[in-house]
């Protein structure tokens, strides 16, 4: 039995990274390989009070450990700086990661491979965003932390570290079209190693239902990370206020975490809080639901390296209005399955809700387009097969055709 290195995020149950560790998880299983995760305990740090993480710091201690049905060694998440958090797993996990056969990052950006670049590994990295992209998205969104963070010898050394480990990989996976276009034309050298492996949707579950869809009970969907800043959830409280002025009966849904203070101000000052409901996570089955019973789904963000809960949407036959953010605009085709508006503004999503509101026949038809567009392109058997591809391309001898 071979064994897998895979370098990613702390699991927790929601996200697309999750996601597509499964989806690592699941073809290594094929070929009967053990599969090991190597991350930063960033969850586990306490946030109640200083006392709390002093106490944690002092009694945390590398271990292995169990998380979302994955055995992983999990690093606790000193405060160093964030370049050299990513690095420390080299002298922490040294034996695991030299007793591995095969080496895979899996995260958004792609510095969760930093061990392996530094140790000179033969890896394959599957990303969703460069790291300047996110960063500058949440930036634009008023994110300080962002900002600053950006104008900082942290950001040099960050930077050092990306384009060290896009040279060393042998493959860079990419979510999308738009990330693989970022990585190409930011690092020149490394465009022959470069793949679009979007993020694999369930089509055989996310599907229609026109059973669903209730006409007295219309409402928009959003589902993300509500709190991140990128999400900008101010601007679709904004565009859904000059909506709701065309359509009162219509509501806002958002599900994910819970929201928090910035983004409860945001929602009083658009002052439309008796038509939006935040249901928080939901089970695989309630969220197909709300897929299948939404007008369409909304997504306001400033950056995104493709859109997660997008896909999940078109899946549905849920057609999708979206900012310019990025990875929407490869997969979106404006009057097609959905319909791209200026990145920002506030009235051009609005406009773009209530374009396609306002003629039901043209919907209809859109969301028959949504699905087969899902079908063809990112179902999770044709993801799955590129998955598969790519890593025969690196590691042929451990996936025998």
């Amino acid at each position: 039995m071979s064994s897998a290195c895979l370098y990613t995020l702390e699991p927790l149950e929601h996200g697309g990274v999750i996601a597509k560790v499964r989806e690592v998880e699941s073809i290594l299983r094929r070929y009967d390989h053990d599969l090991r995760l190597l991350y930063t305990a960033t969850e586990q740090v306490p946030t109640t009070n200083a006392r709390d993480k002093i106490n944690y710091f002092i009694q945390a201690r590398p271990q292995w450990e169990t998380n979302c049905g994955f055995n992983g060694f999990a690093i606790p998440h000193y405060p160093l700086p964030l370049w050299l958090t990513y690095a420390l797993p080299t002298l922490i996990a040294s034996k695991l990661i030299q007793d591995s056969d095969m080496h895979i990052a899996v995260s958004g950006s792609n510095h969760c491979a930093l061990p392996a670049a530094l140790l000179k590994k033969k890896f394959v990295v599957w990303i969703g965003t460069l790291y300047e992209e996110e960063l500058r998205g949440k930036a634009a969104a008023g994110d300080e932390w962002a900002k600053n963070l950006l104008g900082s010898l942290a950001w040099t050394m960050l930077a050092r570290e990306e384009k060290m480990i896009f040279e060393r990989a042998a493959l860079i996976l990419t979510n999308g079209a738009h990330t693989a276009d970022a990585v190409s034309r930011t690092f020149p050298p490394v465009a022959d190693r470069v793949r679009v492996v979007i993020y694999p949707v369930d089509t055989d579950i996310f599907k229609p239902d026109p059973t669903q869809r209730d006409p007295s009970q219309p409402y928009l969907l959003f589902t993300a990370r509500i709190n991140d800043s990128r999400k900008n959830v101010g601007l679709l409280f904004k565009a859904f206020a000059q909506v709701r002025s065309r359509f009162p009966n219509l509501r806002l849904i958002l599900t994910g975490n819970k929201p928090d203070e910035a983004v409860k101000r945001s929602l009083r000052e658009a002052n439309i809080e008796d038509a939006v409901e935040f249901v928080g996570y939901q089970t695989k089955e309630n969220l197909v639901r709300l897929y299948q019973s939404a007008e369409l789904f909304v997504l306001s963000s400033s950056q995104e390296g493709l859109g997660i809960s997008m896909l999940e949407a078109l899946a549905c036959g849920l057609p999708v209005v979206s900012t310019k953010c990025g990875g929407p605009g490869s997969v979106i085709t404006s009057g097609d399955n959905g319909i791209l508006v200026t990145n920002g503004d506030a009235s051009a999503l609005a406009d773009g809700v209530t374009e396609l509101l306002t003629d039901p026949e043209r919907l209809k038809a859109m969301r028959a387009r949504c699905a087969q567009f899902a079908r063809e392109t990112f179902s999770k058997n044709q993801v799955e097969r590129k998955l598969l591809e790519a890593l025969r391309t690196v590691y042929a001898e451990h996936f025998a055709r």
